[in-house]
């Protein structure tokens, strides 16, 4: 693990002895990125001296997250993308069957496995088509997806389990285990007792490993934030490239020249952050928040302190969500003492903070950053946060409204400064991935059918991107006729 200027107190986590025996499951191999990443560490733990075994999905006409069509043209593209490239780097390469030929499981599936791996599939299903559960659910289209997502990744845990019975791996890695297409071989890991590392790539384009957790996993993530040090130099640079339009692709939204409402007659100047409630349901029940129906919440807090000014700011992604997230706030935007600014709005994010005597967010990035500037923060619900003490964090409605009744001091900031140096400087070299100054690209290693990959997940991209607006068409044309 690579630090920062000023690294923590620790020995950084040493690679297990050499000569294991790892199974490496390629999950994702249409997309570029998790492609990359996850030959390059198979490769390295190749010239370790570990025994690697590199599986994939050998669908003929599967449904993954990389390919909702189920085109049987993306699956070859798929498979001879990985046989090709683990042939040319010297990797053994297993596939896994999903019809028949995948035969009987010495460990069939338990019902507490086909909950998680459903879960999985749920992950992908919100991510891709930016629709709430429930909504989805109500989509044939959708639902019939969600059913074919799932009888592939069941087949392919099944044969997955199989050949970890045979294979006896010392452990399983994998690229981010959120979708069914991952989870399956986290899944198959706690089925038999294997240890496990999950692979990312962090927000500064860096490959970052994650042993014995996944990225999602909020309380380990903030373990590993923890142990960096509080640098002020670090986190002033870091907090002050956030707002710059360049290293922020949300604040390429925001208007310079952006002024917050007049506030004379009011008592008090609060912002609300609302995020994207699809993010947070793709992250399965670990993340469940009971402040995940904002509209409610936000209407009543306005409600009940009619002397202070709200302003209320969408999160720009919540633009792209299919399901109606505006009618609901309607009545909030009518009370006299609010200001609502929507996902396409330009309203500056960092203007309005500063304007602001507290702020109120659900969990996303603007808690640390307004932590850091040295406002009040409430955070509602959980997030990658909230166990920093940064923020006052009420389990209910009822703590937050007391909350709100009562002149909060800022938190220290020391733990905001250990995000930034998280962010800035924590991940974990490979041997075969560099930065070229944009993003990670191979070194010494070529990954098979980049252009025909690409093509086949365009293509998946359009067959998703028309599903999300017929399925946006009909919800809007069911709240028009109610």
């Amino acid at each position: 693990m690579t630090t920062g200027p000023n690294p923590p107190n620790m020995a950084p986590p040493c690679e297990p002895p050499s000569q294991q025996k790892v199974i490496v499951h390629t999950a994702y191999p249409l997309w570029r990125k998790q492609a990359l990443l996850t030959m390059a560490r198979a490769k390295e733990l190749q010239d370790q001296g570990n025994e690697v075994t590199l599986t994939y999905c050998n669908s003929k006409a599967g449904t993954c997250a990389a390919n909702y069509a189920g085109s049987p043209i993306a699956c070859w593209i798929c498979r001879n993308r990985v046989k090709s490239t683990a042939a040319a780097l010297g990797i053994q390469a297993i596939p896994l069957e999903t019809g028949t030929e995948a035969g009987p499981s010495n460990l069939p599936p338990s019902m507490s496995e086909k909950k998680k791996l459903a879960e999985g599939v749920q992950s992908g299903i919100t991510s891709t088509f930016r629709t709430f559960i429930r909504d989805s659910n109500a989509s044939r289209v959708i639902s019939r997806i969600k059913r074919r997502y799932f009888c592939t990744s069941s087949r392919l845990l099944q044969s997955l389990k199989n050949l970890a019975l045979k294979k006896k791996p010392d452990r399983i890695e994998v690229f981010n285990g959120r979708h069914a297409c991952s989870r399956l071989a986290l899944i198959t890991a706690e089925s038999l007792q294997i240890p496990f590392n999950t692979l990312e790539g962090t927000t500064r384009q860096k490959p970052i490993i994650f042993r014995g957790h996944t990225p999602h996993d909020r309380i380990a993530i903030q373990k590993r934030m923890m142990q960096h040090a509080a640098d002020p130099q670090v986190a002033d640079s870091y907090y002050r490239q956030r707002r710059q339009p360049k290293n922020n692709k949300f604040a390429r939204k925001h208007a310079l020249d952006f002024a917050p409402p007049r506030a004379e007659h009011f008592q008090r100047k609060a912002s609300i952050f609302l995020s994207s409630q699809d993010e947070f349901e793709s992250l399965g029940k670990a993340w469940v928040s009971p402040f995940l129906n904002y509209a409610p919440i936000v209407y009543k807090a306005c409600l009940q302190n009619p002397e202070t000014l709200f302003c209320i700011r969408f999160h720009p992604n919540q633009a792209d969500i299919s399901s109606d997230v505006i009618t609901p706030f309607q009545k909030t935007a009518a009370l006299p003492n609010t200001c609502v600014y929507y996902p396409t709005d330009n309203a500056n994010t960092y203007t309005l903070i500063e304007w602001s005597d507290l702020v109120i967010t659900f969990g996303s990035t603007v808690t640390v950053e307004a932590c850091w500037m040295q406002k009040p923060v409430i955070q509602l619900g959980p997030s990658f946060f909230d166990q920093l003490d940064v923020s006052y964090n009420p389990t209910t409605c009822q703590e937050f409204l007391e909350l709100l009744t009562k002149d909060l001091p800022p938190k220290d900031r020391q733990n905001a400064a250990r995000v930034a140096n998280f962010e800035e400087y924590d991940f974990d070299p490979f041997r075969y991935v560099e930065f070229n100054g944009k993003t990670m690209v191979a070194k010494d290693l070529k990954i098979a059918r980049p252009w025909s990959s690409q093509l086949a997940r365009t293509t998946d991209d359009l067959f998703c991107n028309a599903i999300k607006s017929w399925t946006g068409f009909w919800s809007k044309r069911k709240r028009d006729a109610a």
